[in-house]
């Protein structure tokens, strides 16, 4: 069963993904719905409530849309339509005014004759957005992923930047790898995790070890986006959201987002979908202009979850006069929901050598008692405490010998590889 819920009730698409067989989809926008029902699948369901501010009129628009085109509709007017609601009832819509999406999500499924699955997802989404490229977002994903792997959990990757696939090369991921696109393609009866799970690469270099390390398993697009036809409509990737988001198996899944933020607000959506959005930030100027931008852009779609957006300081390159302390502090006046996440070093030395390695290679692994992966073990660390994640190995540390014998060896514990032929 296909539904579509129009709504910007926090955690809602979350209880609802408890349901069987059910696929959802979230557009941010009217006219996205009425063309998903005016499409060649029109969908089975539609659920509209008032919590965009949309006008009432528009919202008896689209749902004498739905019901002409034979889409069920179920409406929610707990707030500024209100006083609708008994002219909803007795046009015979089904409709109810309830701010609870617990509530909400357990009528809908009534309603529709739905079965509770498992219960709600075990794993944590959070998204790592930037408003520029080459703000270190795709570096972000990396570190974090390994870094929390390093603790025993069992990390998926979206890679949903799918315009600069930073990722593939990242991780040495093949062409061969399969393709997330081609499933969005076959529509949205397929986006559930038993149509997602046989798309998700998992790569021998990411698995578990005998040490008790978790895995990084991926979901990647990026291989074949060249041509115009595999671009993804926000709703068909918000529907592909709550499908990947229904995966089990997973303690945490990151989304790596584009930072054409207004053209496909990933990370907003993950912020409205009861999710938490991670967002690098170098001390430059341009770099924290665009950090601004995105949290107004944050502020203004989802005012009631600005708590649980993060800042991952950046170390700032060379020649840059601005510093973390002095830009946290500009953040911290102007964001106070806002808390930061940690502050990772430059390390341009292991950062080269993990590039020039002929497969992959982490940074952790070629500077496992640097204070780059002390920082990195840090952030790991607070983040699992943020979202309540339950490592089972405790947080590498290193001892002050074993910090000053990688020193006299140069930082790293791996003879230096040999560049890899383009």
């Amino acid at each position: 069963m296909e539904l579509i819920i129009f709504t910007a009730m926090d955690g809602l698409a979350t209880h609802i993904e408890q349901f069987r067989d059910l696929a959802v989809l979230a557009p941010s926008q009217l006219d996205q719905v009425n063309r998903l029902i005016e499409g060649t699948r029109p969908p089975d369901a539609l659920y509209l409530d008032d919590t965009r501010a949309a006008p009432l009129a528009e919202l008896w628009r689209t749902a004498t849309l739905a019901r002409r085109t034979g889409v069920r509709v179920f409406v929610n007017f707990p707030g500024t339509a209100r006083a609708a609601l008994n002219e909803a009832q007795g046009a015979g819509l089904p409709a109810l005014a309830e701010r609870d999406p617990a509530v909400v999500a357990t009528w809908l499924g009534e309603q529709l004759g739905l079965r509770p699955g498992t219960g709600l997802r075990s794993s944590a989404v959070i998204a790592v957005g930037a408003a520029k490229g080459g703000i270190g977002k795709t570096f972000a994903t990396c570190v974090l992923a390994e870094g929390l792997r390093r603790r025993g959990l069992q990390v998926l990757v979206w890679d949903s930047d799918i315009s600069n696939p930073g990722l593939v090369p990242a991780f040495r991921v093949p062409s061969s790898a399969p393709s997330y696109l081609h499933l969005i393609q076959r529509g949205p009866a397929h986006w559930n995790p038993t149509g997602i799970e046989p798309f998700i690469y998992q790569p021998e270099h990411t698995r578990g070890t005998a040490e008790g390390w978790g895995a990084i398993d991926f979901l990647i697009g990026s291989h074949a986006v060249a041509r115009a036809e595999n671009d993804v409509r926000l709703p068909d990737w918000q529907g592909f959201y709550h499908g990947t988001a229904a995966l089990s198996g997973y303690d945490l899944i990151i989304v790596d987002t584009p930072p054409d933020y207004l053209r496909r607000p990933y990370a907003t959506h993950v912020l409205q979908s009861g999710g938490t959005v991670i967002l690098p930030t170098p001390p430059g100027a341009r770099e924290r202009m665009g950090v601004g931008h995105l949290l107004d852009h944050l502020r203004d779609h989802a005012p009631d979850s600005l708590e649980r957006c993060t800042l991952l300081f950046i170390e700032p390159e060379r020649g840059v006069t601005a510093t973390v302390p002095d830009v946290a502090a500009l953040f911290q006046r102007r964001y106070p929901q806002v808390r930061p996440l940690g502050t990772l070093p430059r390390a341009p030395r292991l950062a080269s050598l993990a590039d020039e390695h002929d497969g992959y290679i982490s940074m952790l692994d070629l500077g496992p008692h640097s204070a780059f992966a002390g920082a990195v073990h840090r952030v790991a660390d607070t983040l699992c405490v943020r979202l309540g994640l339950q490592p089972t190995l405790p947080m590498p540390r290193s001892s002050f010998w074993a910090r000053m014998h990688a020193r006299l060896r140069g930082d790293r514990t791996l003879a230096v590889p040999t560049p890899a032929v383009a």
